[in-house]
Protein backbone atom coordinates (compact mmCIF):
# COMPACT_ATOMS: atom_id res chain seq x y z
CA UNK A 1 0.00 0.00 0.00
CA UNK A 2 1.14 3.61 -0.95
CA UNK A 3 2.35 5.45 1.84
CA UNK A 4 0.14 8.56 0.79
CA UNK A 5 -2.62 7.78 1.57
CA UNK A 6 -2.34 6.37 5.17
CA UNK A 7 -0.81 8.54 8.07
CA UNK A 8 2.88 8.38 8.67
CA UNK A 9 2.42 6.87 12.00
CA UNK A 10 0.05 3.88 11.09
CA UNK A 11 -1.56 1.45 8.47
CA UNK A 12 -4.74 3.11 7.89
CA UNK A 13 -6.71 4.98 5.69
CA UNK A 14 -6.80 8.90 6.50
CA UNK A 15 -9.64 11.27 5.10
CA UNK A 16 -7.21 13.14 3.19
CA UNK A 17 -6.36 9.55 1.43
CA UNK A 18 -9.52 8.64 0.89
CA UNK A 19 -10.17 12.03 -1.10
CA UNK A 20 -6.97 11.19 -2.87
CA UNK A 21 -8.42 7.81 -3.93
CA UNK A 22 -11.63 9.42 -5.12
CA UNK A 23 -9.70 12.19 -7.24
CA UNK A 24 -7.55 9.41 -8.47
CA UNK A 25 -10.10 6.67 -9.28
CA UNK A 26 -13.55 8.07 -9.54
CA UNK A 27 -14.20 8.44 -13.25
CA UNK A 28 -12.00 5.26 -13.78
CA UNK A 29 -14.86 3.83 -11.70
CA UNK A 30 -17.58 5.08 -13.04
CA UNK A 31 -16.92 4.39 -16.56
CA UNK A 32 -16.45 0.27 -15.64
CA UNK A 33 -19.31 0.77 -13.52
CA UNK A 34 -21.68 2.24 -16.62
CA UNK A 35 -20.35 0.10 -18.77
CA UNK A 36 -21.73 -2.91 -16.78
CA UNK A 37 -24.91 -1.48 -15.53
CA UNK A 38 -25.59 1.09 -18.73
CA UNK A 39 -26.75 3.81 -16.22
CA UNK A 40 -24.91 6.92 -15.30
CA UNK A 41 -27.10 7.75 -12.35
CA UNK A 42 -26.90 4.12 -10.66
CA UNK A 43 -23.41 4.04 -11.58
CA UNK A 44 -22.61 7.43 -9.84
CA UNK A 45 -24.48 6.12 -7.08
CA UNK A 46 -22.35 2.60 -7.36
CA UNK A 47 -18.99 4.47 -7.44
CA UNK A 48 -19.81 6.09 -4.39
CA UNK A 49 -21.02 2.62 -2.77
CA UNK A 50 -17.27 1.45 -3.10
CA UNK A 51 -15.57 4.28 -2.00
CA UNK A 52 -17.90 3.80 1.24
CA UNK A 53 -16.65 0.27 1.61
CA UNK A 54 -13.00 1.08 1.02
CA UNK A 55 -13.19 3.86 4.35
CA UNK A 56 -15.08 0.85 6.13
CA UNK A 57 -12.16 -1.18 5.69
CA UNK A 58 -9.46 1.89 6.49
CA UNK A 59 -7.75 0.09 9.40
CA UNK A 60 -6.75 -2.57 7.20
CA UNK A 61 -5.64 -0.75 4.04
CA UNK A 62 -1.97 -1.49 4.14
CA UNK A 63 -2.74 -5.57 3.52
CA UNK A 64 -4.18 -4.46 0.10
CA UNK A 65 -1.27 -4.50 -2.67
CA UNK A 66 -2.67 -3.00 -5.56
CA UNK A 67 -5.45 -0.50 -3.89
CA UNK A 68 -6.61 0.47 -7.79
CA UNK A 69 -7.19 -3.64 -8.79
CA UNK A 70 -8.97 -3.74 -5.63
CA UNK A 71 -10.76 -0.74 -6.28
CA UNK A 72 -11.84 -2.18 -9.66
CA UNK A 73 -12.66 -5.75 -7.93
CA UNK A 74 -15.34 -3.78 -5.33
CA UNK A 75 -16.74 -2.26 -8.12
CA UNK A 76 -17.38 -5.53 -10.05
CA UNK A 77 -19.12 -6.58 -7.27
CA UNK A 78 -20.93 -4.01 -6.27
CA UNK A 79 -21.78 -3.63 -10.40
CA UNK A 80 -23.20 -7.82 -10.10
CA UNK A 81 -24.87 -6.89 -6.97
CA UNK A 82 -27.07 -4.39 -8.54
CA UNK A 83 -28.12 -6.40 -11.91
CA UNK A 84 -29.01 -9.51 -9.70
CA UNK A 85 -30.94 -7.04 -7.51
CA UNK A 86 -32.37 -4.57 -10.42
CA UNK A 87 -32.34 -6.86 -12.98
CA UNK A 88 -33.21 -9.71 -11.71
CA UNK A 89 -30.79 -11.76 -13.71
CA UNK A 90 -28.95 -14.36 -11.93
CA UNK A 91 -25.34 -13.61 -12.68
CA UNK A 92 -22.07 -14.81 -10.90
CA UNK A 93 -19.25 -13.09 -12.72
CA UNK A 94 -18.51 -10.62 -15.70
CA UNK A 95 -17.96 -13.60 -17.89
CA UNK A 96 -21.74 -14.00 -17.75
CA UNK A 97 -22.15 -9.88 -19.14
CA UNK A 98 -24.11 -10.05 -21.92
CA UNK A 99 -23.44 -6.14 -23.08
CA UNK A 100 -21.00 -3.58 -22.49
CA UNK A 101 -21.24 -0.49 -23.07
CA UNK A 102 -18.13 1.40 -24.02
CA UNK A 103 -17.78 5.34 -23.86
CA UNK A 104 -17.24 6.73 -27.18
CA UNK A 105 -13.61 8.47 -27.87
CA UNK A 106 -12.78 11.68 -29.24
CA UNK A 107 -11.01 12.74 -31.57
CA UNK A 108 -7.43 14.11 -30.89
CA UNK A 109 -7.67 16.92 -32.92
CA UNK A 110 -4.65 15.51 -35.15
CA UNK A 111 -5.68 15.57 -39.14
CA UNK A 112 -4.98 11.56 -39.37
CA UNK A 113 -7.16 10.88 -36.79
CA UNK A 114 -10.38 13.17 -37.59
CA UNK A 115 -13.76 12.49 -36.31
CA UNK A 116 -15.04 10.76 -39.28
CA UNK A 117 -11.97 8.22 -38.66
CA UNK A 118 -13.06 8.30 -34.97
CA UNK A 119 -16.47 7.47 -35.65
CA UNK A 120 -15.69 3.99 -37.61
CA UNK A 121 -13.14 3.16 -34.59
CA UNK A 122 -15.94 3.78 -32.11
CA UNK A 123 -18.83 1.69 -34.59
CA UNK A 124 -15.67 -0.95 -34.48
CA UNK A 125 -15.85 -0.97 -30.84
CA UNK A 126 -19.26 -1.37 -30.53
CA UNK A 127 -19.36 -4.28 -32.81
CA UNK A 128 -17.25 -6.22 -30.20
CA UNK A 129 -18.72 -9.45 -28.05
CA UNK A 130 -19.16 -7.80 -24.61
CA UNK A 131 -16.22 -9.04 -22.68
CA UNK A 132 -13.63 -8.76 -25.74
CA UNK A 133 -15.41 -5.04 -24.89
CA UNK A 134 -14.62 -5.12 -21.27
CA UNK A 135 -11.03 -6.30 -21.25
CA UNK A 136 -10.44 -3.12 -24.38
CA UNK A 137 -11.84 -0.60 -22.44
CA UNK A 138 -9.96 -1.46 -19.12
CA UNK A 139 -6.38 -1.51 -21.08
CA UNK A 140 -7.36 1.25 -23.38
CA UNK A 141 -9.50 3.90 -20.71
CA UNK A 142 -8.01 2.51 -17.18
CA UNK A 143 -4.65 1.65 -18.37
CA UNK A 144 -4.89 -1.83 -16.79
CA UNK A 145 -2.42 -4.62 -17.13
CA UNK A 146 -3.37 -7.90 -18.34
CA UNK A 147 -2.88 -9.32 -15.40
CA UNK A 148 -5.01 -6.54 -12.99
CA UNK A 149 -7.78 -7.05 -15.88
CA UNK A 150 -7.62 -10.82 -15.74
CA UNK A 151 -8.33 -10.58 -11.37
CA UNK A 152 -10.97 -8.25 -12.05
CA UNK A 153 -13.11 -10.40 -14.55
CA UNK A 154 -11.66 -13.42 -12.83
CA UNK A 155 -10.44 -14.61 -16.40
CA UNK A 156 -6.57 -15.70 -17.16
CA UNK A 157 -3.92 -13.29 -18.36
CA UNK A 158 -3.90 -15.52 -21.38
CA UNK A 159 -7.57 -14.82 -22.09
CA UNK A 160 -7.35 -11.15 -21.43
CA UNK A 161 -4.07 -11.43 -24.25
CA UNK A 162 -6.70 -12.85 -26.75
CA UNK A 163 -9.46 -10.63 -26.24
CA UNK A 164 -7.47 -7.34 -26.55
CA UNK A 165 -5.46 -9.04 -29.84
CA UNK A 166 -9.01 -9.98 -31.55
CA UNK A 167 -10.31 -6.26 -30.58
CA UNK A 168 -7.42 -4.51 -32.08
CA UNK A 169 -7.43 -7.21 -35.12
CA UNK A 170 -11.76 -5.91 -35.52
CA UNK A 171 -11.26 -2.49 -35.15
CA UNK A 172 -8.85 -2.61 -37.79
CA UNK A 173 -10.10 -4.82 -40.01
CA UNK A 174 -13.41 -2.55 -40.02
CA UNK A 175 -11.02 0.93 -40.39
CA UNK A 176 -9.26 -0.86 -43.09
CA UNK A 177 -12.26 -1.76 -45.24
CA UNK A 178 -14.07 1.71 -44.48
CA UNK A 179 -10.51 3.38 -45.08
CA UNK A 180 -10.11 3.11 -49.24
CA UNK A 181 -7.09 5.35 -49.21
CA UNK A 182 -5.39 2.78 -47.04
CA UNK A 183 -4.07 6.52 -45.12
CA UNK A 184 -3.75 4.65 -42.18
CA UNK A 185 -2.00 1.55 -40.76
CA UNK A 186 -2.60 -1.29 -38.30
CA UNK A 187 0.22 0.19 -36.48
CA UNK A 188 -1.00 3.49 -36.24
CA UNK A 189 -4.54 2.68 -35.06
CA UNK A 190 -2.67 0.81 -32.21
CA UNK A 191 -0.43 4.08 -31.20
CA UNK A 192 -3.23 6.02 -30.78
CA UNK A 193 -5.73 3.76 -28.71
CA UNK A 194 -3.00 3.06 -26.22
CA UNK A 195 -0.93 6.59 -26.82
CA UNK A 196 2.40 4.77 -27.74
CA UNK A 197 2.35 2.82 -24.10
CA UNK A 198 3.18 -0.95 -24.27
CA UNK A 199 -0.08 -3.24 -23.59
CA UNK A 200 1.19 -6.26 -21.69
Amino acid sequence: MNRIYTEQTEDKLTRKGLQLLMDLYSNDLFLFIRGIVNNSESAEELVSDVFVKIWNKRDTISNINNIKSYLFILARNESISFIRKNKRVKIVNLEEIEEYYFAPLESDGSELFNQDMIDKINTAIDLLPAKCKMAFSMAKINGLKYKEIAEIMNISPYTVKNHIAYALEKICDYVGVSNKDNVITNSDIQFFLFAGRKIQ
